[in-house]
């Protein structure tokens, strides 16, 4: 919980704790075909000013409920800038990639739900994804593309070999090794 005395310098230093974890769900919210008009970065950074703008009520919130909340206004800004794209003229292309982004976006959130009944166990959950995310984001930038499209998108490794130009023994390769600098950063962060 954030104390009243100091909310708003421990506010804004969770928040800067979390803007890695932000940009690597904005990532993999956001489908390879919409990276030239939406910008994970622009995203989260609108996500941070709504929380800071809300301060306020964050007084009596935990960093989980906070981050919860984060995850659900960043889902909610990538579903806003869609939506604003597809009231742009477009053609049947860009409404089939938008269509992607809406089911991207329900397939991550459902992944990323907490199964736990308690809002205690809730909270730790959240916190354990703000820890993954965080430590995704720190990866190569190809070893954080497929694991983003694994894991996060649901893709095949035969899909990811085709989108990123690559065999599948090679994406295979980054991959394994994603996962074991995964499990090394998250050891070190226990």
């Amino acid at each position: 919980m954030l104390d009243s005395s100091n909310d708003g310098a421990r506010l804004a230093a969770f928040l800067l704790r979390m803007r890695p974890a932000l940009v690597t769900l904005a990532e993999a919210l956001i489908s390879p075909a919409f990276r030239s008009v939406l910008d994970a970065s622009d995203l989260v950074q609108q996500t941070l000013l709504e929380a800071h703008r809300d301060r306020s009520t964050w007084s009596i919130a935990s960093e989980g409920q906070i981050f919860s909340w984060l995850r659900e206004a960043l889902r909610h800004n990538v579903i806003d800038a869609a939506r604003q794209l597809k009231s742009q003229k477009g053609d049947v292309r860009r409404t089939q990639r938008l269509e992607d982004l809406h089911s991207t976006v329900a397939r991550i959130a459902d992944r990323l739900a907490a199964d736990q009944s308690s809002p205690s166990q809730r909270v730790e959950r959240e916190e354990q994804v703000a820890r993954l995310l965080e430590a995704i984001q720190s990866l190569t930038e190809g070893q954080r593309r497929v694991v983003i499209l694994k894991h996060l998108r649901g893709w095949t490794l035969e899909e990811i070999s085709q989108e990123l130009g690559q065999t599948e023994t090679a994406v295979a390769g980054l991959l394994h090794r994603a996962r074991q600098s995964l499990c090394h950063l998250l050891g070190e962060r226990k």
